[in-house]
């Protein structure tokens, strides 16, 4: 901030901002008094309420002037009238995370690094299995296993929420709904068959433990569950914060079931456009959102650049990858180079998503645990779900027809 300032002569008056569910209220109670900030981060699943409210700015206006170069289109979020109303800070993407120690215990290879290598969901599973192991030193392929008395599972997740899930929905050849808002594909047979493949994870093949645990009540970190008893673990490129110097720990691509995708997140910043000094926020903007200005976090490996060419250029490659492990450099710029590797959370574009996904939450863990099957949660939730979407849709088209009317 005091850099910016002294290169501008424009004062910036910084203020932290709640990280946890208490956002929502800090912006509802500065937007009844009238003094929302300039500009702000918000959650992903947030942003198309805000727009909605009519409070966020449009900044295609910067991308169209390069006053912001192009940034990763997986972090770029459109309202559904295709304005671009906000890009993430950075960019963040399902990893596989693995033990090298137990791998070659095993007499396993590492994980691909290559999107167009990765394993089938049967190789997947099979390794999974000899990386199982119960109190007697069985595996989860021997006969005799005793799953009841597992004492190192091949597989964990680090949380148990829906992000973790959806990459599988879409590795299945489906999703949740469509890039353009436009298809509802939450109850495809496609993406029933990728969230069961995961419930089977736990109930059917043995491999990992349940999925009772949440963002704020998981296995830790992928540190936590590597040196504990796991032997591979899905978790968010943010971990990679928490790996540096662990020479056991390397990462790898997802496994396929039809194709190789991951799914990304990454907070985005908004401008608000009931700022009174509209033009000035909108150039701090296009400096909070330059990598340049987030190198510390990037060469952490707490965030990933948001930036297109920070994937191809490799001077700017080195700027930031220098401390990744090898294969985590790999597996990040393979799936940010090829096209269709990384699919968009849809809680950046589906103006229903929270509401969605609240009702999502409160059934699936009925599959996950082997209650009942996939299908049999969809048939008893998706209506609900799939009402709210095209409530959604419906206004929104109504408000894009207002507004075409009006020019």
């Amino acid at each position: 901030m005091a850099q910016y300032t002294a290169d501008t002569g424009v004062k910036v008056n910084a203020q932290v901002l709640p990280a946890d569910g208490s956002l929502d209220t800090f912006i509802q109670t500065r937007l009844a008094s009238g003094e929302l900030p300039d500009i702000s981060y918000m959650g992903e699943g947030d942003i198309q309420k805000y727009y909605e409210m009519g409070i966020l700015a449009e900044i295609g206006d910067l991308l169209d002037s390069g006053a912001i170069p192009q940034k990763l289109d997986a972090i770029t979020i459109h309202s559904p009238d295709q304005k671009v109303i906000g890009v993430g800070l950075s960019n963040q993407m399902e990893l596989l995370f693995y033990s090298k120690s137990k791998f070659d215990a095993a007499g396993i290879p590492y994980p691909p690094t290559k999107v167009e290598d990765a394993w089938d969901w049967d190789t997947f599973v099979n390794y999974a299995k000899a990386l199982t192991t119960d109190t007697s030193g069985k595996t989860a392929a021997d006969p005799g296993f005793e799953a009841a008395k597992t004492q190192d599972y091949g597989l964990g997740f680090t949380a148990g929420r829906e992000f973790h899930h959806f990459w599988a929905a879409n590795a299945a050849g489906s999703g949740v709904v469509s890039a353009d808002g436009q298809q509802f594909l939450w109850d495809s047979p496609e993406s029933i068959e990728g969230i069961q493949k995961l419930a089977d994870l736990v109930n059917k093949d043995k491999v990992t433990s349940s999925f009772s645990y949440t963002w704020n009540s998981g296995i830790g970190s992928a540190v936590d569950a590597l040196s504990g008893g796991y032997a591979m673990v899905i978790s968010g490129s943010w971990d990679l914060a928490n790996i540096k110097g662990n020479e056991d720990i390397g990462v790898g691509v997802l496994p396929k079931i039809k194709q190789a995708v991951t799914m990304n997140c990454g907070a985005p910043l908004v401008v608000h456009n009931t700022s009174e000094h509209i033009e000035e926020a909108k150039k701090f903007y296009a400096y909070m959102v330059n990598p340049e200005n987030s190198l510390s976090l990037l060469k952490s490996g707490a965030w990933l650049p948001n930036q297109a060419d920070w994937y191809t250029d490799p001077e700017l490659i080195d700027k930031w990858t220098a401390d990744l492990p090898v294969s985590a450099k790999e597996t990040i710029l393979s799936y940010s180079t090829t096209k269709d590797a990384i699919v968009q959370w849809p809680a950046y574009y589906v103006p229903a998503y929270l509401r969605m996904n609240t009702e999502y939450e409160k059934n699936i863990d009925q599959a996950l645990f082997g209650e009942k099957s996939v299908q049999e949660v969809y048939d008893s939730v998706m209506p609900t779900i799939k009402t709210m979407w095209r409530a959604e849709k419906c206004l929104n088209s109504r408000q894009n027809d207002d507004y075409r009317k009006g020019l």
